[in-house]
């Protein structure tokens, strides 16, 4: 029986060419499977038609004279997925590099204090010494934190993570625990920075200059927005005395949001609705019980703070920063209330730069910095450069994919070679998956009986496992001039498109190359229309600056920005009965001044599970 090729079947797999070798695929190499939801890309070919006279009246050739290859990959937004076409889109480079692979449950733990084991398996590709990482959903809150890699090891079956710390203990995996690239982080827990001092509206790094290599690097630049983590949250406290609580008595922790209480046990008998914590032979152990209780009700999602004991104290941290309560009922425990809490972490746009202060909005809260605590501040971005520098994000550096689309079931593997990303587009639609398209231009087309991408001497990686995203609970408000907007929106369409061009020569089947002309970018947003505030920017076409943000479930997070727009047309009409009136705003970017581009990504890995 024949076996007809079934789309549920394909799978896509690609890998960066040189940007000095057009059309040609590396020798060696990660290649890595592409999410999509449907793709067009095939080969192409043009033809003429002899205009030869035959007393016959046939045609007497059809003659090949040109060929390349083309077409679409479509693709539902996930956090990661595909940050390399993007790049690729807009001829520029990120300022951090990162993939945002991320390997969860049980076979994820602490081997050691400083080393982090995934069983099953060598996944030595994903993590690269140097890079930064985060870990999430241990009990313990020293486990789930940013880190460094040291170096990365397979042994005996187990992909072995060292990190430069040697502050966390071994803890076993379970169906919470994670570890994920957050290549993202500029400054890794560092004790110095300060935010506000003197009431301005800056990050400090209290006289150390924090941030002269990654402005030298160009990590840190003038319009980038930047994360903020490890300041603002409350801290409270439970003191156990030399006497220990005795049974039935109880505790009460709240972030603000949800509460739980805590009873003391000796014998297995507890209120319904109460957590046990074990009374140990003294008032440390006592005291280790109740901060492990607290952990393991976070880790299970119902508390948002984090203990950590020191002797007889549980310190508690509230991860919601502010709002929550402490309570007691025992005059055994001597109870400090939540202090401290504030807006000092979160995101922030760089508006000036030195080696030690970065000016930002908005203005943040003082916050000193007092207990030393180490800050972790995050950023990776995107431009379409302006070639004006000799930083790499500044650079417009033409790049190009080697795709394979893999028809798994009956063993055939389309590969092209350069293949060049030569328009883009992005749809969020109330109510609908945020969806998109690239649009490919290349060269050569070959139909292979055998992988190529998907085998030595080529390392194959999966695709990320980041959620996909939706116009309903991902999308933030739009933002004008960096405020948000009050008005509801229905939708928000995004379209670039690169001006590619195939450049063909004589004597050559195929293109010598494809070439780049204006970079263009256009979109419309798309209100329901409640007042006459965007109808008179585009009335006085006054120049606005359009942003919007994406966050997933895990926390990751994008900010798309257009910082200079005119728009274009302002249609607002009743189009009949019982309908709303909507007002549908088309817009044109155009270079802003004052960042040297015309479209900005910030992109952020994921702080939620992060204990501080």
């Amino acid at each position: 029986m024949s076996i007809f090729a079934d789309s549920n079947r394909v799978s896509i797999r690609a890998i960066a060419e040189s940007t000095t070798a057009w059309g040609v695929t590396p020798v060696s190499g990660v290649t890595r499977l592409i999410r999509l939801v449907s793709s067009s890309l095939m080969a192409k070919k043009e033809t003429k038609t002899s205009d030869e006279l035959r007393a016959d009246r046939m045609v007497s050739s059809v003659t090949e004279t040109a060929a390349s290859s083309e077409g679409d990959i479509d693709f539902e937004f996930s956090a990661g997925s595909h940050d390399d076409f993007i790049q690729a889109f807009v001829l520029g480079q990120w300022t951090r590099p990162m993939s945002l692979d991320k390997f969860s449950g049980l076979n994820v733990a602490w081997g050691a204090n400083n080393r982090i084991d995934i069983a099953g398996g060598d996944f030595t590709a994903y993590f690269t010494a140097g890079r930064r990482i985060v870990t999430g959903g241990f009990n313990n809150p020293l486990n789930n934190s940013y880190f460094n890699i040291a170096s990365v090891a397979l042994v005996s079956g187990v992909t072995q993570i060292t990190v430069s710390t040697t502050t966390s203990v071994a803890e076993a995996g379970s169906a919470k625990t994670f570890v994920q690239d957050a290549n993202d982080i500029v400054l890794l827990k560092n004790t110095s920075i300060r935010l506000g001092t003197g009431g301005a509206s800056t990050i400090d790094s209290n006289g150390t200059n924090a941030f002269a290599s990654a402005i030298t690097a160009g990590q840190l630049v003038v319009g980038q927005t930047i994360s903020v983590d490890g300041l603002g949250y409350e801290i409270g406290s439970f003191d156990l005395t030399a006497t220990a609580p005795t049974d039935a008595e109880f505790v009460s922790v709240s972030d603000g949001v949800k509460a739980v209480v805590f009873e003391f046990d000796n014998n297995s008998s507890i209120l319904p609705n109460r957590i046990a914590v074990a009374i140990g032979g003294s008032s440390a152990l006592t005291a280790a019980a109740l901060a492990d209780a607290i952990n393991a009700q976070r880790v299970a999602g119902n508390l948002s703070v984090s203990a950590t004991v020191t002797g007889t104290v549980v310190t508690i941290r509230n991860q919601n920063k502010t709002g929550g309560a402490l309570a007691e009922t025992s005059a055994n425990i001597s109870v400090t209330a939540f202090a401290g809490g504030s807006s000092a972490s979160g995101l922030y746009t760089i508006t000036s730069l030195s080696n030690d202060v970065l000016t930002v909005s908005p203005q943040p809260v003082v916050d000193a910095n007092a207990g030393g605590l180490g800050v972790t501040i995050k950023g990776s971005m995107l431009r379409n450069p302006d070639d004006t520098g000799n930083l790499p994000h500044q650079l417009i550096v033409p790049q190009s994919f080697t795709i394979e689309t893999a028809f798994n079931d009956i063993g055939q593997y389309e590969v092209q070679t350069g293949m060049r990303v030569g328009a883009w587009s992005m749809n969020v639609q109330a109510g609908e998956i945020v969806k998109g398209t690239y649009s490919f231009s290349g060269k050569e087309t070959k139909m292979k009986t055998a992988t190529v991408l998907g085998a030595a001497p080529y390392t194959p990686v999966r695709s990320t496992s980041t959620e996909v995203m939706n116009a309903t609970t991902n999308v933030g408000s739009l933002k004008k001039n960096g405020v948000a907007l009050a008005t509801a929106l229905q939708s928000i369409e995004l379209k670039g498109d690169a001006s590619l061009r195939q450049q063909t020569a004589a004597g050559s089947k195929f293109a010598r190359g494809v070439g780049t002309g204006r970079f263009n970018l256009t979109g419309t947003v798309t209100a329901y229309f409640e007042n006459g505030e965007m109808y008179n920017h585009f009335i006085n076409h006054e120049t606005v600056g359009l942003s919007f943000d994406f966050t997933d479930l895990d926390g990751n997070s994008y900010r798309y920005s257009v910082p200079a727009v005119k728009f274009t047309s302002d249609d607002i009409k009743p189009e009949g009965i019982d309908q709303d009136v909507l007002e549908p705003l088309e817009f044109a970017a155009f270079r802003d001044s004052a960042t040297g581009t015309m479209f900005q990504i910030d992109r952020f890995s994921a702080s939620k599970s992060v204990t501080f």
